[in-house]
Formats: structure tokens, C-alpha cells, sequence
């Protein structure tokens, strides 16, 4: 027990630059939009036949067509509102009817607004009632990935030791060492001048 309490400040000094080092990297989390609207892969439609007064509930998977009696019904999508504003679902329908000298429809249907998209004739009424399947797009970003900083390149820098433009180094070249001023050379030594020939010259006599 001694031994482990003699050793346990070494352990925690071990594990401090460990845990320093995993929370220096720590992104912010992502904050999805709150009006971001969640596509789903089924659209709830409710089906009143007004010669029986009956009612279904059929479900249309979106892009495929889904026929009921008379009836083609095609979702190209159904959108939910988020969990985070008033619950409400809209969907873009096609409604064809075959029997001759029957209106089509093909727009948004919306839960809160029955009013905006309606389809009715003699036969059939068709009201969206919500959205259900799959989670698919459109729907919130994912989360921010985390990546460890680039470290970043030394200044260009010309011969003459100026700054030198991007386009100019090309984005790839390599830094340029300033170049030593050059030292000053003296000047060369003047030359002697040649000694006079001695041709013909009598001998120097002293006395």
C-alpha cells in the first residue's frame, strides 16, 4: 500500500500531457438548424370514397406509384418538421384519376393547412395525413469532423530579401534564403614601372 501511494503523483504526472493533449484537439459540437425539416421515405394519405363514405389510410413509399381503386397516387416527397417547432408534415403528391373528364392534382399537401393542397371530385377526397419510414435527405449535417492543425509554411522571400507574391512562387516552390551582401574587393595594386635599359650606358665611375 505504501509502494502504491509513493508511485501514485508519478502515474498522474504520466497521464496529465495525455489528457492535455486530447482536449487541445476538442471541437465545438455542432449545432444543427433548428428549421432544418427531416425527409422521411413514406407519405400517410387518407382516402375518403364518397360513394360509401369509407375511409383508408394508404401508405405511399415515395417515388413509386400506388394505386386505389380509380385512384394512382405517387409521392416525389414528404418532409417532417423538426422535433424542436410545432409538429406539422407536408408532402408533394400526383393524383390521377381514370375515370374519363377527371382533374388530376400534383402539389404540396400539408398537414397544418389542409387548405393549400386539396384534391376532391364526385368520387374521392385525398388528404395528407403525415409522413412515416426511413429517415432519408433532406435531413440535419453531420457532426464537425476534427482535424489536427497544419503547420503553417515559411514566408517566400525573393533573392533581394523581399516578400515574394503566391502566383509568383507557383504555390509549390521552396522558400529563398536572403544572400549575404557581397564583401567589398580593394582595389588591385598599381603596377611598377619598367626599369630603363642599360644599352650603350657607360659604367658608373666613382672617385
Amino acid at each position: 500500500m505504501r509502494r502504491l501511494i509513493r508511485f501514485l503523483p508519478a502515474l498522474l504526472l504520466g497521464f496529465l500531457p495525455g489528457l492535455a493533449h486530447a482536449t487541445e484537439w476538442l471541437a465545438r459540437p455542432a449545432i444543427y438548424p433548428p428549421d432544418t425539416w427531416q425527409g422521411r421515405t413514406v407519405a400517410v394519405v387518407r382516402v375518403l370514397d364518397k360513394l360509401d363514405a369509407h375511409t383508408e389510410l394508404l401508405n405511399v413509399p415515395v417515388g413509386q406509384d400506388m394505386p386505389y381503386k380509380s385512384l394512382t397516387l405517387r409521392a416525389t416527397s414528404c418532409l417532417q418538421r423538426p422535433a424542436t417547432l410545432p409538429a406539422d408534415s407536408t408532402a408533394w403528391l400526383d393524383v390521377h384519376d381514370a375515370h374519363e373528364g377527371m382533374a388530376a392534382f400534383q402539389g404540396w399537401m400539408a398537414v397544418a393547412e389542409p387548405a393549400t393542397g386539396v384534391f376532391q371530385n364526385p368520387l374521392y377526397d385525398v388528404q395528407l395525413v403525415g409522413c412515416a419510414g426511413d429517415n432519408v435527405a433532406p435531413m440535419p449535417p453531420p457532426l464537425a469532423v476534427v482535424a489536427a492543425p497544419t503547420e503553417v509554411a515559411p514566408a517566400m522571400t525573393t533573392p533581394d530579401g523581399q516578400p515574394a507574391s503566391p502566383e509568383a512562387s507557383g504555390g509549390n516552390a521552396t522558400p529563398i534564403a536572403p544572400q549575404a551582401a557581397p564583401q567589398p574587393v580593394s582595389p588591385p595594386m598599381p603596377a611598377m614601372p619598367p626599369e630603363p635599359a642599360d644599352e650603350g650606358a657607360a659604367p658608373l665611375m666613382l672617385h
